[in-house]
């Protein structure tokens, strides 16, 4: 109904690249939701890399698309040419470098609403002080996917015309699970293999797990991922003894088949922003025990669907889940939870909705505590 009751919109979404990454799936997402109500049209400044499942969602979905030139000039040229003959009235955009060349192109080519994009508050300072000097002249809002970021931007001095609106995806339905009791539980975290994810502690929470765990009950750590710190990951494998409790996975076909063979998650991450991880571990059912880095606690609600830990606190999260092997019931009461709160919140009509409600009330939007809601309206978290 949206689509045939509002007059459409011509809305042009920019994004660096269609290489791996979470905000080029986000993109896509967007793309693929406000088709059906507004005219969309999407922007790809680099021509590399490219990652080819995000190529078939394009075509599959039938995205109008333009790879912009790799000639600086060019690109500016074409863009501000793209935005004129087009009539857009909405830009939104989600990494700092189409930020910037979206904000530009978009106020010499008279865009009425340019909407920036900020999904990380560990950015190095440079990007945050160009983002800065965009959004506090060039830009209507931004658009940050997680509180932490959006915090970060207002102590950096962005004025505040920040809200937040987290990342969505698709859900999936409920799994049928057996009834039988598995023999061996399997414990899995997914991540790249960099310091922010400190595999450090979680191999010590694994370690301290094995001490505390009734000895008849078996399980698997299954690491997935690949990165720098792969060295060290399995020097502390080594170090720490387990050997027979942690397996390495990288580069699977397909993530989710492991998730679903999965009893539970595990995050031990000194920062994030809003991950996808656990968004894709909660689509699955699975109980998550997670540090209260980024926006996680607004993934795991504490004795819901999983526990919040400390940074760093391995004692704690072995404790947590000592409690989760050794009770079934909370186990899937748990995973079921986190399938009923993702839905709620975090599912694709979810975040459709919260983007045409912004589309629709561009003249009207008020912001409160990094929320957007209409005037006269309840904030729409």
């Amino acid at each position: 109904m949206d689509g045939q009751l509002k007059e459409k919109k011509n809305i042009c979404i920019t994004i660096t690249s269609i290489g791996m990454g979470g905000a080029e799936k986000q993109c896509l997402l967007l793309a693929s939701a406000l088709k059906t109500a507004h005219n969309i049209h999407l922007i790809i400044i680099d021509h590399n890399p490219i990652h080819p499942p995000y190529l078939k969602i394009i075509e599959r979905e039938g995205l109008d698309h333009m790879f912009l030139s790799a000639n600086p000039l060019k690109r500016i040229v074409d863009l501000i040419r793209f935005l004129r003959n087009k009539n857009i009235d909405v830009i939104f955009s989600f990494l700092p470098k189409d930020t910037t060349l979206s904000a530009i192109c978009g106020k010499v080519a008279g865009v009425p609403y340019i909407f920036g994009g900020i999904r990380n508050s560990y950015l190095p300072k440079i990007k945050f002080v160009v983002l800065r000097f965009i959004h506090n002249l060039l830009l209507s809002y931004t658009i940050a996917n997680n509180y932490s970021a959006y915090q970060a931007a207002i102590e950096f001095g962005f004025r505040e015309k920040v809200f937040v609106i987290h990342n969505g995806i698709n859900i999936r339905p409920i799994l049928q699970k057996p009834d039988q009791e598995k023999k061996t539980l399997r414990i899995i975290s997914v991540g790249r293999f960099v310091k922010q994810k400190d595999y450090e502690t979680a191999l010590k929470s694994i370690r301290r797990l094995k001490q505390i765990l009734d000895k008849n009950q078996r399980f698997k750590y299954c690491i997935v991922g690949s990165g720098p710190e792969r060295k060290t990951i399995i020097e502390n494998i080594e170090k720490f003894g387990l050997e027979n409790e942690v397996e390495i996975i990288s580069d699977p076909p397909v993530i989710y088949d492991l998730l679903e063979e999965a009893d539970i998650y595990l995050c031990t991450s000194t920062f994030e922003g809003i991950s996808n991880a656990i968004m894709e571990a909660m689509n699955c059912e699975l109980p998550i025990v997670a540090t209260d880095a980024g926006d996680n606690s607004h993934l795991v609600i504490h004795e819901k669907n999983g526990f919040i830990t400390d940074i760093n606190d391995h004692l704690k999260i072995a404790e947590n889940l000592c409690v989760l092997m050794e009770n079934p019931k909370i186990r899937n009461l748990m995973g079921q939870e986190s399938h009923n709160h993702l839905a709620q919140h975090f599912g694709y009509d979810s975040f459709r909705k919260k983007y045409l409600d912004v589309i629709d009330h561009l003249d009207d939007i008020q912001l409160y505590k990094g929320n957007f809601r209409v005037k006269a309206s309840r904030p729409i978290i």
